[in-house]
């Protein structure tokens, strides 16, 4: 070898040799890299950072139960609250209470690594007091429907499934984009004014950021209370009276549903009575913000604007 080619040679090991320390504080970054950093942003703005994928997971409502199944958690969700049965499977987990009346000493032996939470729907008090414990909590508010497969996202990554819950997003997003194919001409036709009645005592309703409201409009509907203030609203009788909607939707199980729509039937003369256009649609597909709202939109589009019609 030549002194010229062992210069070279010399030259370029130095410029590649780190310095003393270095080898040390390169590792030491790698390390850190190496823990952590599994982190999304929640439906709050929130940063939820995790060192490892979630392995003990708990689901604060029926929804957020569908979404964890959906996101690939079958192994990971090890309790919910009441009412969450569906998937089959889901019938079969511990109960910590229902969504807003949270058992919060069962949660803490569970000693969950992660919560799944509703914005709108669990006490706001008991999520802070599960905060202070220092427990990892999402917390989720679908409003749009590009939410939920996003959220599916969010957990796979969040429980280190992010196959099963990329393949189950991708078939939300393709069942979707068919259904807008097949009734965005809805929307061109006239809106029809709706009455959206999620409760009955007292009457409530919801605004134009509630995702159920936005069902109503992707079918060509009009929410008579799109303008209310909050998510949830609840009018008095006189102002559905007023508003005379042409539609009248209501969410509650099949006999509730029944016995809210009968009430309406002492006002002849609205529109929705006398039309004979008083529907009841299953709850859990538009109530529940999950994959299951694929089958709520077709349900409420064929309300609104039938075949023929």
């Amino acid at each position: 070898m030549t002194c010229t080619s062992e210069l070279i040679i010399k030259k370029v090991f130095y410029h590649l040799t780190p310095p003393p320390g270095a080898v040390y504080l390169f590792f030491l970054i790698m390390s850190s890299y190496s823990y952590a950093q599994i982190e999304v942003i929640d439906d709050t703005g929130q940063l939820v950072s995790l060192e490892k994928p979630a392995q003990i997971v708990i689901s604060l409502s029926p929804g957020l139960t569908e979404l964890i199944y959906a996101a690939g958690g079958s192994d990971k969700i090890k309790a919910a609250v009441s009412y969450s049965d569906f998937p089959e499977q889901a019938k079969q987990l511990p109960r910590i209470g229902n969504y807003d009346a949270l058992d919060i000493e069962q949660i803490l032996q569970i000693k969950p690594d992660l919560i799944i939470a509703w914005k709108s729907g669990n006490p706001v008090n008991q999520i802070a007091q599960l905060q202070k414990f220092g427990l990892n909590i999402y917390i989720s508010e679908p409003l749009h429907f590009n939410d939920i497969p996003e959220t599916i996202k969010k957990l796979g990554k969040l429980m280190g499934s992010d196959t099963i819950a990329q393949k189950n997003t991708d078939e939300f997003i393709r069942q979707l984009n068919a259904l807008k194919k097949q009734y965005t001409p809805l929307n061109l036709n006239k809106k029809k004014t709706t009455f959206i009645q999620i409760w009955n005592n007292p009457l409530m309703s919801i605004n134009d950021k509630h995702l159920i409201s936005k069902v109503i409009s992707f079918c060509g509907g009009h929410n008579i209370f799109s303008q209310a203030a909050s998510l949830t609203y609840s009018p008095d009788i006189e102002s559905v009276l007023k508003s005379n909607p042409e539609i009248i939707i209501a969410t509650g199980m099949a006999k509730q549903s029944g016995l809210w729509l009968k009430r309406w039937q002492q006002w002849p003369y609205l529109s929705a009575v006398k039309n004979k256009r008083l529907y009841s649609v299953n709850p859990d597909h538009l109530v529940r913000h999950t994959p299951r709202i694929l089958s709520g939109i077709k349900e409420v589009c064929e309300l609104i604007q039938p075949a023929g019609k």
